[in-house]
This record gives C-alpha cells, structure tokens and sequence, in this order.
C-alpha cells in the first residue's frame, strides 16, 4: 500500500522505485535569481542562454532518437538555413514525429496529445501528415453552427491573449467576461490583427461592462492618490507605455520620467535620443479622451471622447512633475501628426498599424511564443538602431504579415510548418554556445503554470472543475478560465497556491515569465503536493483505474506504455520499460501508481520538447 508521510512524501516499496527514478531523471531544479531594483531598466538579459542550458539539460536525459534529414519548407528555412550554411553552423536534425506531435499540440492547444492520437501519428506513412496535423490541430468550422464553437486551440490563444492585454477581475470586474469573448470572437473569425488593435485603441462606451475591446484601455487606469478619481494625465501616460510595448515591442517607459540621453545609451541606442516631451507628444493622442467612472464603482469605467487636453500642470501620482512643452500629438517614430478634424486616437490607432514596426513587433512577438526567443529578445526591447542576427528574417516575416492582411493563423502556420521549428533539440556532434542564436536546434522550454497542471490532470484523468466567476459555468482545464482570478473561488486556494508556485501571475504585468524559471519550490510541489499524489491514484474514473479495468486486461507492458503516451508523449525505451514492468510484475496496482508519480516528476515532463 503507498502512503504518504506527515510531509507529504510518497512512499513505495524503494529500491525500485529509486532505481526507476534515477533512469527516468526526476525533476531537476534551479534556483531562481532574484533582480535587484534599479531607477532604469539593466541591459536586456539574453534568455537564450538559459534556454539553452535548459536544453542542454533535458535533451541530454532523452532515449536516442532516429535522425531525420531536413528539408527546406519555406522562406522561413531559406534564411535560416542559408545564413548558418554561410557561417558554417551546424544544426540539429529534424525531431522525432512523437516530439513534433507533443511539441505542437502543446503549442497550439496548450494540451498534450493522446495516446491514440500518438499511434495513429507514428503510423501514418503520409509525407505531409505534419502540415495536415496543424492545420487540424487549428481548424475552426462554423457551418451551421448553432452556438459558438469551442476547441483548445481558441482557448489556449484567447488565454494568452487575456496575458498579453492583462485582462483580470481585480481590474475589470464584468468587464473582463466581455473582453474574453471579444477576444475569443475575433479569433474564432481570424479577424485582421490590426483591424483588432484598432477596435481596441480606438473604442468608446458608457460602460466597460457593455463593451468588449474597450477593456484593454480601461485595463490602465491610473487613480489619484487616494483613490477617488481617474488622473487621466497619468492614464494617458500609461496607455502610450502599454500600446507601445505590446503593439510596437519598444519600451518607452523610462522617456515618461526623462529624456533618455545620458541613461539609455548601454540599453537602447535608438531610446537614448527621445526626450520627455516627444513622449509627452505619443501620450497626447489619448487626450481628446476621458476615462471616468460614472456609477462609483471601482472597476466600471466609461471612456468617452469629451476630453480637454493634456494638462502639464495636473499633479502626477506615478512620475516626476511635468513642465512646460509642445505636447500637440506626434507618433514616435515618425512626428506624423493627424490629419485635420482627424480623431486623435483613431489617427494614433492608424499611424500605428500601419507602420512596419507594428508588423515585426507582432511576428517577433508570435515567433518568441513559438519558439522559446524572438528574433528580437525580449520581444518588447527592440532597439531601432540595432540589428539582430536574422534582421533580413524579420523584415521578411513583417511584410508578408502585411501583405496577408495581418493574418494570425497565417502567421503561425507559416512558422509550424517550417523545418526551423521543427529541428530536434538533440544535436549530433560538439555544440556550441554561439549556435544558440541561430537557432540551429528547438530550444526546450518549461510548460507553464496552466499547462503544467492540466498535463498532470489529463495524464492521469484526473480533473478539478474550476467555477467560472458569475457563471453557472465550469471548466476542467484552466487554461480554459477567464483568467487567474477564477480561482478565487471556493475550495479552490489549494490549486491556486501550486498554480502560483509555477509561476501562475494575476496578470499585473506585461511579460512576466517568471513561469519559465525552475524552482526548488516547483520540484518539491510535484513530489509531494497532495493535489498531485491524489492524482496517480487508480481511483475510479482516473486513467490508471480505466487500464486496469479494460477488456480483454491489458498485460504489464501494455499498462507501461500507455503510461509514457499518456505523460511523456512518446514510447520507453527498452531500458525503461524493462524496469517498469517489473514494478508492475512486483507490486501491480502500487507500482503502476508509482510509475505515474515517478513519470510526472521526470523533467521532460514539464517541458515542451
């Protein structure tokens, strides 16, 4: 019988298990540095070194691999490619077609496949099965649809999305639900990403609670000190930082307190030559605007265009005070100004869009999720004056976004379907640090917070219903939530504090990826947290219970294998499955619940492969 001891430690039978565990590599973790505050941000942290360690780490603890030679699919391999043939790199070979399968399912869906969905994968002889599988892991059909249509992919985009834009409760109360339907509609439709930024920017309404697009503004209010009004001067300030860190990847926060002459030249050359008041002259499009609260409730906003200006005089709550300048509107990067009797935030909403840097920042941004790095990392620190190792790469992807309309979907086929994404993160022969940035091999990166956890409730059939706030609704995976705050619902502060240990944020903050770093907290949480040891219990309706159960009985070594689908996403090596039937030989139903346990803890479980 497993038990578990006063802390919570699962217990077995031992040498086997430990023996199990060493072969498989339980989780490995790495603590977690803490940064320093300082009055101006560091220079930007080049995060494909870690990832690269981390690949390093993981692929080095994988079963041997079957090469597979690479074929060049598109233009996005055209540059790759040539640029490291020029240069004489290396690269890894294409991953295995249970690695690819894990790898985007994860990507797209933000689930982990099934084993029968493995099998049937691994044996289809088609040539062009990968570029089949996306497209089905992606496709939306609405004909004769009687209500909106759900699946993982919209889910899984609609979530990301909520953290890019910084959707919550805490903020937008009601509003939040409308957001999330506005932004899961849009993707449901493919609506243009730019017609999409446009309805945001430029959206009025009487209340937040009856407008979906207008949320991503209302989100950014800034009060005054204590609380009882909206300082708009600050709000505007804010709203010209957030538009153009998500939609231009620049952050211009530190020239929103001073010029960045004599502060920015070590972080960003091109922000080193921008002053205060050309800052000033970005936040002044929002000016004609007003956001107010017209029923006293702390998160129901109206944002109408009855605004008087940007007021230098206005006390600031959040940065120095301002002092006398030119504040008529200027878009940033070129000084264009409106047109006249042009509607200052729709002109800004224009200038935006249309300008190329919008394109890159977006494909940089989609490349990064997809890929572990952007071509420009972090992906809201582009520096205009400086060029990345695949700048040629970049231009490229932004103008074909253009001229696709700025076609999401489009975008991330293009990048699935190239072999770039889909090299292995094994390599043959000796790496080197300096291949990292040419991509010449998949970077392996951390599930996070939401993914992690579903992985361990869909592995083991084991699900929590979380409650949807204000809804009679409730969702087995959290990655179908609204947002975090869903979790503050009753008899759900267990869940919410491992969610948090894995880096689950409230969405305060644009790029938190604090769920991307290893944890002793983390590994400790896996090995012994209660909601997981529940989990690999071969209670009824859990998949272990259905495997044994399943008629004709599955032997011992069938029980093993669909273990490792189900969790690792691929078949044991002969090693691990020797060692694993015979713990099912020896301790049958215990064995297996520590098969499951022990699988879940291995570190490629909790990584995108």
């Amino acid at each position: 019988m497993i038990i578990g001891d006063s802390k919570g430690f699962r217990m077995s039978n031992g040498v086997i298990l430990l023996a199990l565990l060493v072969l498989l590599g339980a989780t490995s973790a790495t603590t977690q540095t803490v940064k320093s505050g300082l009055p101006h941000p560091e220079q930007p942290v080049d995060r494909s070194k870690a990832l690269d360690q981390f690949t390093q780490s993981v692929q080095s603890r994988l079963p041997p691999g079957s090469p597979i030679s690479v074929r060049r699919k598109n233009y996005i391999d055209d540059h790759i490619f040539g640029k490291m043939k020029r240069n004489n790199v290396p690269y890894a070979a294409l991953c295995t077609d249970t690695e690819f399968l894990r790898r985007v399912s994860l990507d797209l869906t933000g689930r982990l496949p099934e084993a029968g969905a493995i099998r049937k994968f691994v044996n289809d002889a088609d040539p062009e099965k990968r570029e089949k599988l996306i497209d089905s892991l992606m496709a939306t059909p609405v004909a004769g649809l009687r209500r909106r249509l759900s699946t993982p992919y919209l889910e899984r985009w609609t979530y990301w999305f909520g953290d890019l834009f910084r959707s919550n409760d805490g903020h937008l109360n009601k509003g939040r639900e409308l957001f999330y339907d506005y932004l899961y509609s849009a993707l449901l439709e493919n609506l243009p990403y730019d017609q999409m930024v446009r309805e945001m920017l430029t959206a009025t309404t009487r209340s937040n609670w009856t407008n979906g697009p207008v949320n991503m503004l209302a989100r950014d209010y800034i009060n005054e000190t204590d609380d009882s009004i909206i300082n708009n001067e600050d709000t505007y300030d804010q709203w010209a930082i957030s538009s153009s860190k998500v939609f231009l990847g620049i952050n211009v926060e530190c020239i929103s307190c001073h010029d960045g002459q004599g502060h920015l030249e070590k972080v960003n050359q091109w922000l080193s030559k921008k002053t205060r008041p050309a800052f000033w002259k970005q936040a002044a499009f929002f000016a004609q605007s007003r956001l107010w609260r017209p029923f006293g409730d702390y998160s129901n906003f109206a944002l109408t265009d009855d605004g008087k200006g940007y007021d230098l005089t206005r006390k600031s709550v959040t940065r120095m005070q301002r002092y006398p300048a030119d504040v008529s509107p200027a878009f940033l990067l070129t000084g264009e100004k409106p047109e006249p009797g042009e509607n200052p935030r729709a002109a800004y909403a224009r200038m935006l869009t249309g300008n190329i840097q919008f394109a890159k920042a977006t494909v940089n941004l989609i490349w990064a999720e997809l890929m572990g790095v952007g071509i420009v990392d972090p992906p809201f620190a582009f520096d205009l004056d400086a060029q990345s190792t695949h700048s040629e790469l970049l231009d490229a992807l932004a103008k074909d976004f253009q001229t696709h309309h700025y076609d999401l979907r489009y975008l991330i086929k293009l990048i699935t379907k190239s072999s770039t994404y889909q090299l292995s993160s094994r390599f043959e022969g000796e790496w080197k640090p300096d291949y990292a940035r040419y991509f010449a091999r998949h970077f392996v990166r951390r599930l996070p917070a939401t993914q992690i956890w579903d992985a361990i409730c869909q592995s083991t059939g084991v699900f929590t219903e979380v409650p949807i706030l204000r809804s009679d609704r409730k969702v087995k995976y959290v990655q179908s939530m609204i947002d975090p705050d869903d979790l503050s619902g009753k008899g759900m502060k267990p869940l919410a504090d491992l969610l948090a240990s894995f880096g689950l944020n409230n969405r305060y903050s644009v790029g938190d990826d604090s769920g991307t770093k290893g944890s002793v907290i983390q590994a400790s949480v896996l090995l012994n947290n209660p909601l997981v040891l529940e989990r690999v219990k071969a209670q009824k309706g859990s998949r272990l219970f259905d495997l044994f159960q399943h008629e004709p009985p599955h032997s011992n070594s069938e029980i093993v294998e669909e273990l490792f689908l189900a969790t690792l996403s691929r078949f044991p090596s002969e090693q691990e499955k020797g060692i694993a039937v015979k713990l099912l030989q020896d301790y049958h139903t215990q064995g297996a619940e520590d098969l499951l346990w022990s699988l879940i803890n291995r570190l490629e479980f909790g990584a995108n492969i």
